[in-house]
């Protein structure tokens, strides 16, 4: 049945039911965006201390002359 062959009634019931999901599943990514917001600020005190870089040391220059 086309839409314009409905009643109003049904019409807007169909309307709110569609606008009633889409608001709740907003919702529910806002919860789960929430949740993970949560979790990635207790991470970070729980994690290791960094360790120190290492120093590189360059090689002593080769010598110049022979064996003699």
């Amino acid at each position: 049945m086309a839409k314009r062959n409905q009643k109003p009634e049904v019409r807007k019931a169909m309307r709110d039911q569609a606008i009633r999901a889409a608001k709740e599943k907003h919702k529910q990514k806002e919860v789960e965006k929430k949740v993970k917001k949560a979790d990635a600020k207790k991470k970070p005190v729980a994690a290791q201390p960094k360790q120190k870089a290492t120093k590189i040391t360059q090689k002593a220059a080769p010598r110049v002359g022979g064996k003699r």
